[in-house]
């Protein structure tokens, strides 16, 4: 009669415990995901005020690479419109970098800098987010 007793408050525990973990495990693949993103964009802001073009195009194609795979499970973790406003930065940067406009291609990537920032700090648990 007594395990019945425990029976709910251990459920209930492991069920904390798993949504806890999950929780935990969200915010750690986007930091982790948005990061790799963010130092990519950082070295692409660098090499436009190098007037690196070549290198910088190399670069943000990798970047997009990097996007593809963090969109895959992105979708799962944040709402679509967020990724929306990401691939149109990406779409814009393109273009930006095809025609060497590093005025405009870097104030596109400061702009998808600032997206890529608040979605971890978005989704992390704090008093902000709750109240």
């Amino acid at each position: 009669m007594t395990n019945h007793k425990l029976f709910i408050p251990i459920v209930l525990m492991a069920l904390l415990l798993f949504l806890l973990s999950l929780g935990w495990g969200m915010i750690f693949i986007l930091e982790k995901s948005s990061s790799t993103l963010l130092e990519s964009t950082e070295e692409i802001c660098s090499l436009i005020s190098q007037n690196d073009w070549n290198a910088a195009i190399r670069t943000f194609q990798q970047t997009e690479e990097k996007w593809s795979h963090a969109r895959e499970y992105w979708p799962l973790l944040i709402h679509h419109q967020e990724i929306d406003r990401i691939e149109e930065c990406f779409g814009k940067i393109k273009s930006y970098l095809d025609h060497q406009d590093s005025n405009n291609a870097l104030a596109e990537i400061y702009v998808l800098i600032n997206y890529i920032q608040h979605i971890p700090e978005n989704k992390r648990l704090n008093l902000q987010n709750i109240f």
